[in-house]
């Protein structure tokens, strides 16, 4: 069993060498001068680190539990407990002192040892490099020397001075994790004060409404699916479900969207109220008339063209999953809607199919073989034999 325990030891050697070899650079890489490419280069530095250290900690837990390998004088043996805590300290004490090497490091814009100020970041940069390698070289002799010359004193006092090195690297990385917590905390209340601001005007704003209000005023909380706060989703979503039927209620409802649904902003680039009054006419709950067929059908086209000018086509060179993330973010919710709004306006007598295949053609062109394009080409295939009920006609296949 003791003998198994080279592996993660000579792994931990390993890893340890190529973290001390980078931290010891004197600069990043070629063309890793930026300031990404050095928070890249920490993250390196960081999993390096971690390689060495973990296995580093297994075996030498590893080695106090199920070996004999810690066996001191007789009166100390037995004693497994407390060379398990040990263990676990020195390896808090290393981690510490690799953490302050990376923070020292010239491939991360530190200072390197020579340039840090303060001679214990110092010696907890060099413990946290060579104090490893001493730890990794006395346990493998613990493991493997002969019974007779495993208690020699020289080895266990060089790892005993190379965990002294580490000590330095204990404090301060003790010290800046209170001071993270502590950071933390600050950071914690100040985000919970800026919802509780965020959340006290987004109440009194929804306060003031009137009949009068614009109807994308309204809109914007019956749409409204994003939030402040975990802790506000239930009064939020009183409000949308409080402004959705006040939505309904609004005498000139259907003149207040079809005139939004024509509208543009400045560029023309992104109608905003628009897309406010597409959403509402698929939420809110009203039977909408064949009043509203060609404000739709003008909204569905702009969408469209929306998606085959944004959408990269069969050009885009990345992954599909990353490509289904944009189509998600920018027009999935405007597609949902538009399968509810073709069958409100069947049950008025409008045919919308063509403009649902306009979407979908123009999704599947845009952003080819994504889930959203996929599904919404599936979805658009399952209404289209309900509008057709809802129309009372029969049901031609929409090309």
């Amino acid at each position: 069993m003791r003998y198994l325990l080279n592996a993660p030891l000579a792994l931990a050697a390993f890893c340890q060498i190529s973290f001390a070899s980078l931290v010891l650079m004197q600069g990043p890489w070629a063309g890793w001068e930026d300031g990404p490419s050095r928070g890249a280069m920490a993250y390196i530095l960081i999993v390096t680190a971690a390689w060495a250290l973990l296995p580093l900690l297994a075996a030498a837990l590893a080695a106090a539990v199920f070996t004999d390998a810690f066996d001191g004088p007789p009166a100390f043996r037995g004693r497994r407990a407390a060379v398990v805590l040990g263990t676990l300290l020195a390896a808090a004490a290393i981690a510490g002192s690799m953490a302050a090497a990376i923070d020292a490091s010239r491939a991360v814009n530190g200072h390197g040892f020579a340039g840090l100020a303060d001679p214990l970041g110092s010696v907890a940069a060099i413990g946290g490099t060579v104090s490893p390698l001493v730890v990794v070289a006395w346990l493998i002799w613990l493991i493997d020397a002969p019974p007779r010359l495993r208690r020699a004193v020289w080895p266990r006092r060089a790892a005993l001075a190379a965990l002294v090195l580490t000590a330095p690297g204990f404090f301060l990385g003790a010290d800046a994790l209170l001071q993270e917590i502590a950071a933390q905390g600050k950071l914690s209340a100040q985000y919970r004060q800026e919802e509780d601001q965020n959340e006290a005007e987004n109440v009194a704003n929804f306060a003031s409404l009137t009949d009068e209000s614009p109807l994308s005023s309204w809109g914007a909380y019956a749409t409204n699916n994003v939030y402040y706060g975990e802790r506000f989703h239930k009064a939020q979503d009183e409000m949308r479900d409080q402004a959705l039927k006040r939505v309904a209620a609004r005498p000139t409802l259907e003149a207040d969207l079809a005139k939004d649904l024509l509208s543009r902003d400045l560029y023309d680039s992104f109608a905003h109220d628009s897309d406010i009054a597409f959403l509402l006419v698929a939420r809110a709950p009203f039977a909408p008339s064949a009043a509203l067929e060609a404000p739709l059908r003008d909204a569905m086209k702009r969408i469209a063209a929306e998606m085959r000018a944004a959408g990269p086509g069969k050009e885009w060179p990345g992954q599909s999953d990353v490509l289904d993330s944009y189509i998600s973010s920018s027009f999935a919710e405007r597609l949902d809607a538009s399968l509810p709004i073709a069958k409100r306006m069947a049950a008025a007598g409008v045919d919308l199919r063509d403009a649902l295949a306009e979407l979908r053609d123009a999704a599947l062109v845009a952003y080819p073989q994504t889930k959203t394009a996929l599904t919404y080409q599936k979805d658009v295939a399952a209404a289209e034999p309900v509008i057709a009920t809802a129309l009372g006609v029969a049901h031609p296949a929409v090309k």
